[in-house]
């Protein structure tokens, strides 16, 4: 990311603070997951597709659609990053593309770095989680609550890990 864009995000979110919780966050790699893997009652995978990031980090694509909803429409992509740090900086390419001027902080137990989309915008969670960024969004034509939608993620790859934060 270009110097230019990096003082422009600053002046939006306090990166410094995005990076130090970064740094603290314990070093364990989650590999291999798999959106689409998880079951969501009244939904179906109607698409996967593996990226590349500009760095060549893979970047799985999942689009899930409402089945008696048709117009219902939710995106989850996950980038696999090296390390926690690394995921904050992917989290801050995709806060650089986004549109909006600022985006609201999400709930904190979905991740280290959370942001979502301010009401009226369409629905939209971004995350750093572990050595993951997760971008969670609807966009069908009806709007679908996609904080639910990163519970299901996060609990998902909680059960992945060997144990979760504060337990030993």
């Amino acid at each position: 990311m270009d110097e230019a864009t990096l003082k422009e995000l600053g002046t939006r979110y306090d990166i410094a603070q995005l990076r130090a919780r970064a740094a603290s966050e314990p070093d364990r790699p989650v590999r291999g997951f798999n959106p689409g893997a998880v079951h969501v009652e009244g939904w179906r995978v109607s698409m996967t597709e593996t990226l590349r990031a500009a760095d060549e980090r893979p970047w799985l694509r999942v689009v899930f659609d409402a089945l008696e909803t048709p117009m219902m429409r939710v995106l989850i992509d996950v980038e696999e990053c090296a390390s926690p740090r690394e995921a904050v900086e992917a989290l801050l390419e995709r806060l650089a593309g986004n549109q909006l001027a600022r985006l609201d902080d999400g709930p904190p137990e979905l991740g280290f770095a959370v942001f979502q989309h301010p009401a009226g915008a369409p629905p939209a969670i971004h995350l750093a989680r572990d050595n993951l960024c997760i971008t969670v969004a609807s966009f069908g034509a009806r709007p679908a609550a996609v904080t639910p939608w990163a519970e299901r993620m996060t609990q998902s790859l909680a059960r992945m890990l060997p144990s979760e934060r504060g337990s030993s």
